[in-house]
């Protein structure tokens, strides 16, 4: 008789009794529910130990999480080393840094590209709430605002250590995951695997504003009622200044004074004892008059507000050769051609080019280079500044004024792109922030914001969407406000950082899936001939989270077959408004956000600004010794972490893949010890303070400063020099690529190695010296190809060079104060204007600042070096192929922070 066989529901073959209570007594150990349980254990496991983030980041967040994948922090012991360059091979998005409502719509599309599960981690102050930007016009006050977070990551930035334990602490909720399993009945808390759950998240649109599409109807309905012209009009406004006026003489002035007394005696109030007897006599009193009479008369009279020397920079032409120039310039092209005002030159529009072509091509200091442009927004007038300077007779600096009608979208001038063609993208900028329109450019589109911005932001009658007050510190962050704090979003008519104006007609037409920061934005063919196949071209769009495009920045380009044809630079995704919130700042607040700019030279920065307030302040801010080297002592340690850096990155982008970075990575992390310990944070430093520095050297600093100096970074930078000056393939991919002449480079204002790199001698430490730098030997590296190579090597020179000043400065070190006076937390600065400059590791980095006497700065401007080297960008790619874009990309060492700012 045949043995019955069982059927067990699980299985599907049947099973030999015999054969299973054997396998029951030898096999299986567990049930079968216990088994389908550890299901769960295992496939935990296999996520947490296996996660790959989405390669591409934000902001300053982003080095530090750059950072946790070398050896010193070595991130692959949490499995996470494989960071993925397309979102459909990742599982975790790292939010490294400020969310800017430009850039949002694209983190949203790559949030639903990314396969399920995934996870978000919000790294840093500003992905998690907006941070010190939060208040911007540009910035979305949160990732969460968007998407689903999983963690939150403390920190400004985090430090590497920070994320790994964010990183931990993921790990932990996936091992908390459970999976359904129908065979036990079992529902999981997965909401991946559920087909009625969607995790898509609604594309927001770019139109007047960042408009999330889940809230229109509301947003609408609240902009036609015209709730944010109504709170607006009962906020305190931002005061206007008249323009600079030409200087009259102070027996003129006082005459004028005299003449202004005597003709208003009826219009001296009413003192008390007056009002007090008038009211006796049964008199009418003037309404107000009671009010006037209260306040008390001060003692004696006013004194004249403070005003500093008339002078644009530290190191210029000077007031007799600007007079001798507006002479000439009269005598050239008629009388009143040039009048001097605050030590600068003031042309009307209409001269402006034939005044740009005389100084460039005429005048015996040829005006070859445009350092700097901007708007300055007066009571009366735009009026736009350009800051010359001449390569071949280098600190004869001069300042032009030209001015534009102060109404909005009326104001116009004529490009001098026609001159200098380094103009173009600081006039679009100008035409951006200020609404002045530039007559002949050939592109003037908006260059930080994007096409349909409502607004023009940095003109003073702009006010944010969580404007509080013209000037901190706002009353409610004060004692008098105790109580009255609240968040920015409670007084927002939208609850979020959101402004339309009441007339947006153009609801209908908002589509999420439009291009609105890279439309206009396409590259022509510029005529490059192509010797190869008859191909068709294409535009190709490069970023802006592209691994090799160094950060939020994008490239369109028009391509034939694998060359190159046309480029156009689309930027502006991490514009933080930073100059915004530098009209706001008291002078001191501005410290940590200069950190912020190229936030790998956080010393170099704060170095600039300070020397631009301290040009105002004048010996109010008079450095002592100490200061001055400690100064020098940490502007170089960053220059040769920033050159580290980019060398090791720019072999990336070339190829070889990340040991180059690696190597560089650790000399790094040796400087940003010495800054931790100085400062207390390893790259927002905040270290310098007007007149010195704000904590003297701890004991032991310049002992293990020496000795890293000394014995270690010389090696170091021999020992790059030997692995890779004449490697074959390094110089295969950069010689002869990205060539940017002589000519070229002056034209169109590039700084720093890549304009040194072009055989142009032009170092502001030797141009227009500042600080002490005339009292140390060096020299100004150059050299003469102009191509990928050439800015690789003058980078590697230059370390050796800020050794040898670091060897000078350690040694010569004095002991002494390092603040003139005691330390203050709220500085008086004269009304004036400066222009600083220091030689950042990118090249000229300046301060424009003009100041009314208050404890803000009325206009705060950075020229950045970043921004004003890409104007090149498209002349370098011209004819090569899309692979060698990314190295010439990367031979311009840019940073988005101060690209965008």
């Amino acid at each position: 008789m045949p043995t019955p066989s069982t059927a067990r529901p699980e299985w599907t073959i049947p099973i030999d009794p015999a054969l299973q209570a054997e396998l029951e007594r030898h096999v299986l150990v567990t049930s079968w529910d216990k088994l389908l349980g550890m299901v769960d254990t295992v496939y935990n496991w296999g996520r947490r130990s296996a996660l790959w983030p989405l390669g591409f980041g934000l902001a300053c967040c982003a080095i530090e999480m750059i950072c946790t994948a070398s050896s010193r922090f070595d991130i692959a012991r949490f499995g996470a080393e494989v960071f993925r360059g397309s979102p459909r091979q990742a599982d975790v998005m790292i939010v490294s840094g400020t969310v800017t409502k430009t850039m949002m719509p694209m983190i949203a599309r790559l949030y639903d590209q990314m396969p399920e599960p995934k996870y978000v981690i919000s790294m840093g102050a500003c992905a998690s709430g907006g941070g010190p930007f939060k208040e911007g016009y540009n910035v979305v006050s949160g990732i969460d605002k968007y998407l689903p977070v999983d963690v939150y990551v403390p920190g400004c930035p985090p430090t590497p250590q920070a994320l790994l334990h964010g990183l931990i602490t993921l790990q932990r909720k996936i091992d908390g995951e459970k999976l359904d399993i129908p065979a036990i009945g079992r529902k999981g808390n997965t909401p991946w695997y559920d087909p009625d759950a969607n995790r898509d998240v609604p594309v927001p649109v770019l139109g007047p504003d960042l408009i999330d599409v889940r809230t229109l109807e509301l947003t609408a309905e609240r902009t036609a009622a015209g709730l944010t012209e109504a709170r607006e009009a009962t906020l305190p406004r931002p005061a206007l200044i008249p323009a600079p006026r030409p200087e009259v003489p102070e027996a003129e002035e006082a005459a004028d004074g005299q003449a202004e007394s005597a003709a208003a005696p009826s219009g001296r109030a009413m003192s008390k004892i007056e009002l007090i007897r008038a009211k006796s006599r049964g008199e009418a009193v003037p309404e107000g008059a009671a009010a006037t009479a209260a306040k008390k008369a001060p003692a004696r009279p006013s004194r004249k507000a403070r005003v500093a020397p008339s002078r644009p920079t530290l190191v210029w032409l000077g007031d007799d050769g600007l007079k001798d120039l507006a002479g000439r310039l009269d005598s050239e092209f008629g009388e009143g051609t040039a009048t001097v005002v605050r030590a600068a030159l003031l042309v009307p529009a209409g001269k402006l080019l034939d005044v740009s072509s005389f100084l460039r091509d005429r005048n015996p200091i040829r005006y070859d280079y445009l350092a700097s442009l901007q708007g300055v927004h007066y009571e009366d007038c735009i009026e736009l500044t350009y800051h010359l300077d001449s390569t071949a007779s280098p600190g004869s600096l001069i300042q032009l004024r030209v001015r534009a009608a102060e109404a909005e979208g009326e104001g116009e001038v004529p490009s001098v792109i026609g001159v200098w063609p380094g103009a173009d993208f600081q006039e679009r900028e100008a035409y951006d922030m200020m609404g002045v329109r530039f007559s002949g450019h050939p592109n003037l589109t908006r260059i930080l914001m994007w096409e349909g911005f409502a607004y023009y932001p940095l003109r003073k009658d702009f006010l944010e969407p969580y404007y509080e007050g013209p000037a901190k510190v706002f009353p409610s962050r004060i004692e008098e406000g105790r109580g009255q704090h609240h968040r920015a979003e409670e007084f927002n008519p939208f609850g979020s950082n959101v402004k339309i104006p009441k007339g947006f007609r153009g609801w209908d037409g908002l589509d999420p899936a439009a291009d609105a920061k890279g439309f206009g934005q396409m590259p022509r063919g510029t005529g490059v001939d192509v010797q190869e196949l008859d191909t068709e071209q294409f535009v190709l769009s490069m970023g802006p989270q592209h691994p090799s495009t160094h950060g939020v920045f994008r490239m369109n380009l028009r391509v034939d077959g694998e060359t190159v044809v046309g480029l156009k630079p689309v930027m502006g995704y991490m514009h933080r408004n930073h100059e915004k919130i530098g009209e706001r700042n008291t002078f001191l607040m501005n410290f940590p956000f200069t950190d912020r700019l190229d936030y790998f030279t956080s010393m170099l920065n704060n170095h600039g600004y300070a020397l631009a307030v301290e040009q105002l302040m004048g010996d109010d801010a008079k450095v002592p010794e100490r200061a001055e080297h400690i100064r020098v002592i940490m502007a170089e340690l960053n220059r040769v972490a920033s050159h580290m850096w980019s060398i090791g990155f720019l072999l990336n982008d070339l190829g070889a893949f990340f040991t180059p970075a690696l190597y560089a990575i650790e000399e790094r992390e040796l400087i940003l010890d010495l800054f931790e310990w100085a400062a207390g944070s390893r790259m927002m430093c905040n270290y310098f303070r007007f007149g010195g520095v704000a904590f003297d050297l701890p004991p032991g600093w310049v002992d293990r400063c020496s000795a890293i100096v000394n014995d270690r970074l010389g090696r170091k930078i021999d020992e790059l020099d030997a692995l890779l000056s004449e490697n074959e393939i390094l110089k295969d991919r950069s010689r002869g690529i990205g060539v940017l002449s002589r000519e070229q480079a002056i034209a169109f204002s590039t700084a720093g190695p890549v304009l040194r790199a072009s055989g142009v001698p032009y170092d502001i430490r030797r141009a227009a010296p500042y600080s002490i730098y005339d009292r140390f030997e060096f020299d100004v590296v150059t050299a003469t190809g102009g191509d990928v190579y050439d800015r690789y090597h003058v980078r590697l020179r230059e370390m050796r060079e800020s050794v040898r000043i670091l060897g000078q400065a350690l040694r010569a070190l004095p002991e002494g104060p390092i603040l003139p006076g005691k330390k203050s937390y709220q500085i008086k600065v004269p009304a004036g204007e400066a222009y600083s400059r220091v030689e950042n590791a990118k090249g000229e980095l300046g301060y424009y600042i003009v100041a009314d006497g208050g404890p803000t700065a009325y206009r705060y401007h950075v020229r950045s070096p970043s921004f004003i080297n890409l104007t090149a960008l498209e002349a370098m790619c011209l004819g090569h192929t899309v692979a060698d874009v990314v190295g010439i990309l990367g031979s311009l060492d840019i940073v988005l922070g101060e690209v965008d700012r």
